[in-house]
């Protein structure tokens, strides 16, 4: 993974909105764990793709016509009533375990993508002799990851 890449995908997680971050955990878990498509999570009992879709542009606080919707995927995906709600209102005493879980678990993710990263840096530098040319490499690295000398 390149520096580039790395800083973007930081930039991308911290301006996740509330309704993105529902449909990443609900992706993971319709694909990783229930090993379903779209469509089969519909059948499973949760709202159309379509209304799905629609949910997943939302911005801002859920409005209380999308209870009904939000706990008909929490009845699909195997959650705790109200856990989708949590998630897009903000509230995290309604939140299952396996919410909690999957937040964990892609913290976890990047923790070893950090240090996967911190490790190639590592190895780069030192095959750099002492010198200008390293501090210039380290200088150019620090920069890239937006961090101060």
């Amino acid at each position: 993974m390149t520096l580039t890449n790395l800083r973007h995908t930081r930039v991308v997680t911290a301006n996740e909105t509330q309704w993105e971050r529902l449909f990443r955990i609900v992706e993971r878990r319709r694909k990783e764990v229930l090993g379903l498509s779209q469509e089969g999570l519909h059948i499973a009992g949760a709202p159309t793709p379509r209304t799905l879709q629609n949910m997943r542009t939302r911005t801002g606080e859920p409005t209380h016509r999308m209870r009904l919707p939000l706990r008909q995927l929490d009845a699909a995906l195997g959650w705790r009533q109200d856990t989708s709600w949590g998630l897009v209102a903000e509230d995290r005493s309604g939140w299952s375990e396996a919410v909690l879980l999957d937040e964990e678990e892609q913290l976890m993710e990047q923790v070893d993508e950090a240090a996967e990263f911190g490790l190639a840096v590592t190895m780069r530098l030192r095959a750099i002799p002492e010198g200008p040319e390293r501090d210039e490499a380290m200088r150019r690295v620090l920069e890239v990851l937006d961090v101060a000398p």
